[in-house]
């Protein structure tokens, strides 16, 4: 007696993209996976770091590229800003890296943008009161503007599993301002948990294997980027360039150093 199989070819559509159907090809619909408990007389020691990831290094152009948004992929600055102002998915903004004054949704978009005059007769001067003697020019800060981000982050050891963690708790674009590229700011801070839903569900590219792409939110927890430290908590609040005032070869040596000595304070806790 002969038994037949028979299978049926897989189904796919334009609307798929690809050989696998667009919902189980990457994580739109996983969850957050939430931090472990913490509990604090499990961290036995911790310090606080700024640091600053430059958008021009290779291995970070997955948060600057692509310049405009595609089908599959936009860039972190619009995943950031469409959260605040357009989905709602992030709540807590800041001006300040303290996060002590807090931006309302509609305060970010006067940030964002901006109106400018321009003259109708380059020889006559603009007369506020005089519409006839200027065209309005709307100026936005886009994802080409930002030059790197900064995030803030803590760095504890957890006595209950032994190990030295790191965990982000802001990040802000670093922006050039359009109408002035010699000034050069941070636009806003984002308290970083609460951006984690956005961040999770929404890609970025990976250019070791497409069929495997991280979300913007294991990018960061896996700091799958190269940072720059520019400052350490310290009791006279200052950066690292407020005391090494030589050069940049300087300030990026003291970096180094400060990372030294915490990998060393990892080490150091497991000496008896």
């Amino acid at each position: 007696m002969m038994f037949g199989f028979m299978s049926e070819a897989q189904i796919l559509t334009p609307d798929d993209d690809g050989v696998i159907p667009e919902p189980t090809k990457f994580q739109y619909h996983n969850r957050v996976v939430a931090y472990p408990f913490l509990r604090q007389a499990d961290m036995l020691w911790s310090t606080r770091h700024w640091e600053r990831i430059e958008l021009k290094e290779k291995m970070n152009h997955h948060l600057y590229y692509p310049l405009k948004a595609v089908v599959d992929r936009k860039p972190l600055f619009d995943v950031l800003v469409d959260g605040i102002i357009s989905e709602g998915t992030i709540l807590e903004v800041f001006k300040d890296d303290r996060f002590t004054i807090p931006l309302t949704p509609e305060a970010l978009e006067q940030l964002v943008s901006s109106l400018d005059t321009i003259p109708r007769d380059p020889d006559l001067p603009v007369r506020r009161e005089d519409p006839s003697t200027y065209f309005l020019d709307t100026i936005r800060v886009r994802a080409n503007n930002v030059t790197a981000y900064l995030i803030k982050s803590d760095w504890f050891f957890d006595k209950q599993r032994g190990e030295m963690k790191n965990r982000i708790i802001g990040i802000a674009p670093f922006v050039q301002d359009p109408k002035n590229p010699a000034n050069s700011y941070p636009l806003f801070w984002v308290w970083f948990p609460d951006a984690r839903y956005a961040l999770h569900t929404h890609t970025a590219f990976n250019r070791n294997n497409d069929a495997r792409r991280l979300t913007f939110d294991e990018v960061f927890h896996l700091r799958q980027f190269n940072s720059v430290l520019y400052k350490e908590e310290n009791v006279f609040d200052r950066t690292i360039a407020d005391y090494k005032r030589n050069d940049a070869l300087s300030q990026l040596l003291e970096a180094q150093a400060i990372r030294e000595n915490l990998r060393n304070m990892e080490h150091d806790m497991w000496e008896f």
